[in-house]
Parts: structure tokens; sequence; C-alpha cells
């Protein structure tokens, strides 16, 4: 039996480990904290999974929260330019995401493991510890990447750098978990079935389902969305924008209740429509609100130990998907996840070398899609796609951008697919992310219409 160390047991590390785990392999996850310090820790950036990747999670059995999580049917954008009047962009999605705060996420996800069969260790893990049980195990995935670690995967090597000029800024978010939030225009009740194991009989309460919202405006982007958190559903506002820009005059040391005033003043300034739907909300907890900063980066996706061992990284360790402006987080760990896992049981006894680590990354980055590997090239789509949207308001924004964002506010098929292609970046560059293209397409639509 083939034994998989995976370091890490976030979205992607844990995803992988228990496709592992379902085909025999001897899996051991080594994660920092135990899942009970999961369920106490505070909120993480909250993360969206899109119907695409939900409905992989689905198919491998991971999708635990169908029968409580409240649905996002759909998204509105709200578009504040500088100089006029705001423009809504709306539509709903073919079937639901949701959005499951990771306490509950990551937590249930390694008990799940760990109740399988697989071996979770919770510990800390330095390259010294890589290089040693390098010589147990046939593969080592890296599905963490800060501190040390993450510096086993610089600089960027050959082929992996990113796709073009105009990489993001950091940025600074701000998030809070709100309660009290009214149900907007879209809000209704899905009923659920029982989940598997459920007393005989038993039925489960109906679940909320709503849009996210979404306004945006020069220098800041806002979210607000439904979220499954410890206490049940509960709503999240999370606020962006580069380095430099409105949201980096806050102080680094508020607390969560002058936090969430700042945030809702500096939405009132840019975004007045979505503060006055969140004004009368409150904290959940004293600890739910805080402050992020994180940069986009672009990694080798090979490390090399010490002994001349080589480790495997994965997702946002290599490629960093947290940017929650295109929403594309949970679909790349989801993507590389399974990517990864079609690559070692094709493998089957051969050995892990550096040159396969390369190949796999390599596909699931820039990859074809194909009936072996469905979700290659999710990596890269996502990046481009990011910034795409990060240059909407920009003074060298592509033209066809803004004349996409226009007709999409009056023809539903143009915002159904602005919006609806955001399951899948990669359908983008057959017409967004190409002018030429994009006029193509807008020029078909105003033909007919």
């Amino acid at each position: 039996m083939r034994k998989i160390l995976i370091v890490g047991g976030g979205t992607s590390g844990l995803h992988l480990a228990h496709g592992l785990l379902s085909h025999g392999y001897d899996v051991t996850v080594i994660n920092g904290a135990s899942s009970q310090e999961i369920r106490g820790a505070r909120p993480a950036v909250t993360q969206f999974t899109l119907p695409g990747a939900l409905a992989y999670e689905q198919a491998s059995g991971l999708a635990r929260w169908d029968h409580l999580a409240p649905r996002i049917t759909g998204i509105t954008l709200d578009l504040h330019p500088p100089d006029g009047d705001p423009v809504a962009v709306e539509s709903s999605f073919a079937t639901w995401g949701i959005s499951v705060d990771r306490r509950v996420r990551a937590a249930d996800w390694l008990e799940s493991f760990e109740d399988r069969g697989g071996m979770v260790v919770v510990h800390g893990v330095t390259v010294t510890d890589l290089d040693y049980f390098s010589r147990m195990y046939d593969l080592i995935v890296v599905a963490v990447g800060h501190g040390e670690l993450g510096r086993l995967f610089d600089p960027a090597g050959p082929g992996t750098g990113p796709p073009g000029p105009g990489t993001p800024p950091r940025r600074v978010l701000a998030q809070a978990i709100l309660d009290g939030i009214p149900d907007g225009p879209h809000a209704g009740w899905h009923p659920v079935q029982a989940p598997p194991g459920a007393h005989p009989g038993s039925a489960p309460e109906p679940v909320l389902a709503d849009f996210a919202e979404v306004a945006s405006a020069p220098g800041l982007r806002a979210i607000l969305s439904p979220v499954l958190t410890p206490d049940g559903p509960q709503h999240v506002l999370q606020l962006i924008g580069p380095a430099g820009g409105p949201m980096e005059r806050w102080p680094r040391r508020s607390g969560s209740r002058e936090l969430l005033a700042l945030m809702l003043r500096t939405l009132t300034e840019h975004a007045p429509g979505l503060a006055a739907r969140v004004g009368g909300a409150e904290l959940l907890h004293e600890g739910d609100a805080g402050l992020h900063s994180y940069s986009p980066h672009v990694r080798a996706p090979v490390g090399s130990l010490p002994s001349g061992g080589a480790v495997l990284g994965m997702a946002d360790v290599v490629v960093s998907a947290d940017d929650p402006i295109a929403a594309q987080a949970n679909t790349v760990s989801v993507a590389c996840a399974n990517h990864y896992l079609s690559r070692i049981l094709g493998h089957g006894g051969g050995e892990f070398t550096r040159a396969w680590m390369e190949e796999t990354f390599a596909g699931a980055w820039t990859g074809a899609p194909s009936a072996e590997y469905p979700l290659a090239g999710m990596g890269r789509a996502a990046a481009d796609l990011s910034r795409v949207l990060d240059r909407v308001w920009a003074p060298d924004a592509p033209a066809h951008l803004a004349l996409v964002l226009g007709l999409a506010a009056q023809d539903r098929r143009v915002a159904d697919r602005f919006l609806g292609d955001l399951d899948d970046p990669r359908r983008y560059a057959d017409w967004l992310t190409d002018a030429d293209a994009a006029r193509a397409y807008l020029a078909g639509v105003a033909a007919h219409p």
C-alpha cells in the first residue's frame, strides 16, 4: 500500500486526503491544530463554494451541510462609478452554492477523515521534519504555504510565473460575521432532505436561500452573503481593497466593535445602498470582526529538501486564489485536489519524481481539460479572471470591459453569462478576456434583442 503524507488540513489538502483514502491509500494528514482547536478559533476569511465545486464535494461525500447551510442562489452586483448613478447587474445560478465557516468545514472534514481510518497528527512541521518524513512516505504533498514551508517553493520556476503583467497588489480585507441582517428581495426557504444517518421520520427545517450581494467602487469591493457558522446560518460582510486605498487607513489594533463601525462608515461612503441594508446588524460574538492582509503570489510547484528530496505543493501554496473578488478560492482548491488525485491514481506504482510533480502542477495550472482530467487549467483561468476584475476601475481598464458591464445591466443574457461563468472561470477565455471575442459576442447579442 502506497503511503502519502499531506501537510495541512485546509480545503485542498483534506479533499485530496479523503479521495486517496477512498482508493485504499495509506494517508496521513499533519495539521497544526486539532479539530477542537479549529472549532474554537477566531473566524478565518470566509470563502464561497460555487455550484460546480459543490457538485464535486457532493460526489466525494464531503458536502455535509446541505440540510443546514443557507443556499446562495445568485448574485447582485452594484457598480458605483465615481461620476454617475449606480448600475445593477443580477443573475441567478442554475443551481446553488454555499459558504461554510472554516471552523465548521475543516473541523468536520478532519474528524471524518480520522473516523474513516485516516491518520491525523496534530503538530507543527519544519523543513527538517519533512526531510525525515521523505524516507517514510512515497509522496509528500504540502497544502499549507506560510512561514518556513512556504519558502520551500520560492522563487517561482520557469513557466510558473504570473501570466502576463498586472499582478494585483497586496490587499487588505476586513470581515465581520453579522446577526440581524433582514431578508433580501430574493430570499426564500428551501425544503431539504434529512442527512444520512438521521433518525427515520425526522424532518429538517427548510434552509434559507438568498443572493450574495456585491458592491464595487473604485478602491473598494464589498461582499455580503449568507454563511453557515458554528452558531447556525448568519451573514458575513467583507470589504476588500488594495493597499494604499480606503482600506489602508484603518488602525491595525482595532477592537471588533470599533472595526465594524469603521467598516460601516467606509461602506456608507462608497456603497450607501448596501450600507443601509447592514446598518442595523450586530456582531454575532465579540471576536467576530477581523482585519486581514494578503498578497497574490505564484511559486515554484516543487520544493527541494536539504537531503535532495522533493515535495509537491498544491493549490494556494503555489498559486494564491484566495482573492474574494473573483470567489475562486474553493473552486481552485477543489480542482487542484481532484487533478492531483487523478494523477496519483493514474501513476500506479511509479516513482513520484520531480518531473512527475512538475507535470502534475502544470496540468492543474494550464492544462487542457479532458475526460481523464476534467478540471485541468482551472488555476490559470482563475488568476486571469482576478486580473480582469481587478482592473474594472483602473484608468487603463480594457474598453470592452465597460461595454460588457453596461450591456449586462440591460440584458439578462449578458448578466447570466458574466456572473454565471464564475462557476468555471475557464469559460471567460472564450469571450471576456479577449477584446475581439468580447466585442463579437456583444454584437451578436445586440443583433438579437
